[in-house]
């Protein structure tokens, strides 16, 4: 039985808590800095979470739950410098973007609505995030620290928490089959203030060897930024592997047995060297080209699927140079 979820429900109920402020404040870009003693309490809140949830994530990556200092004894396990910052080199989450898409949110500038709230999270005092900056400060002074205790902090601590959900709920979803066009993706993922940022890989080339090479258009920064990735299914890319593979086949076939290709080779025999596409459409033009290229290359099919899966930066599709690795 899988054990369940308890972090999820409690960044709800502060989602709840956050909204709430809404009834009372207008939230626009002049306004972040409003603060309050409430607020102060639901960055402490959510810090705690952000705290629980860091070590959580840290351990089920295989981190040191027994850390030593300088003279090698035991010490404290450090949310931020030890488990947001292995967090950080294994999936970049210093990078990754949601935008704030709640109805009653009215900011305009674009600092204030596509955040990167774990960005420097993993280091301390000045140099860390503003929000960690004020958990520290409200939660050790909070009268003289409750400036700091303004709706940008806790918007920039909720998306923390958000972001940390999402990777350990982990999840993978089956989009259907790309002919159907029922490819829908909500990005909020239960969220009612936040979209998590993703990029698409579904647009592949295909080749003697495919990977994540193979991908067309994904630019490295778009990657970074992204929480999700939406793919081909590793089913039906080894498909179109496979069709690739056959296709290939069949055309050097019907090449290598046309009468018209044997005839224009023995007149011609300096194409020797050139690709099948230019000496079919020399030998006899587009209607010679699509019966032995066009013909021989099979369809796509309806069975394409897409999926949505979590960006970990461990790779999108399975390595395949055969066709026996497209059978696995």
């Amino acid at each position: 039985m899988p054990t369940p979820n308890l972090y999820w429900p409690v960044y709800k109920n502060l989602e709840e808590e956050f909204l709430k402020l809404a009834g009372y404040i207008h939230f626009s870009d002049d306004q972040l800095g409003t603060y309050s003693m409430f607020i102060a309490d639901l960055i402490v809140r959510c810090s705690v979470e952000i705290e629980a949830l860091s070590k959580e994530l840290y351990r089920m990556l295989g981190g040191n739950m027994s850390p030593t200092d300088s003279q090698g004894k035991t010490r404290d396990l450090y949310f931020d410098t030890d488990c947001l910052d292995l967090l950080e080199k294994t999936w970049l989450l210093g990078k990754k973007q949601i935008a704030v898409s709640a109805i009653n949110y009215y900011c305009t500038k674009t600092e204030n609505k596509i955040l990167t709230p774990l960005h420097k999270a993993c280091k301390r005092g000045t140099s860390g995030s503003k929000w960690k900056q004020a958990y520290q400060a409200v939660k050790h002074d909070k009268r003289g620290s409750l400036k700091k205790a303004s709706i940008e902090n806790l918007l920039h601590a909720m998306g923390a928490l958000y972001i940390l959900n999402l990777y350990y709920r982990d999840e993978k979803l089956d989009l259907g089959r790309v002919y159907l066009n029922d490819c829908n993706f909500d990005n909020r993922l239960g969220s009612e203030i936040f979209s998590a940022h993703y990029c698409h890989a579904t647009s592949v080339l295909p080749g003697q060897i495919m990977d994540d090479s193979c991908i067309i258009s994904l630019p490295a920064d778009e990657l970074e930024k992204s929480i999700y990735i939406i793919k081909i299914d590793d089913v039906s890319f080894k498909q179109l592997y496979k069709n690739d593979c056959f296709g290939k086949k069949n055309i050097l076939d019907r090449f290598t047995k046309s009468p018209e290709i044997e005839s224009f080779l023995r007149a011609h025999p300096e194409y020797m060297e050139k690709n099948i596409g230019k000496i079919c459409i020399d030998a006899g033009g587009m209607d010679l080209f699509r019966q032995i290229v066009c013909d021989g290359y099979p369809t796509p099919g309806k069975g394409v699927r897409e999926e949505v899966i979590l960006n970990k930066h461990s790779g999108i599709y399975p390595k395949l140079t055969s066709l026996e690795d497209a059978e696995h």
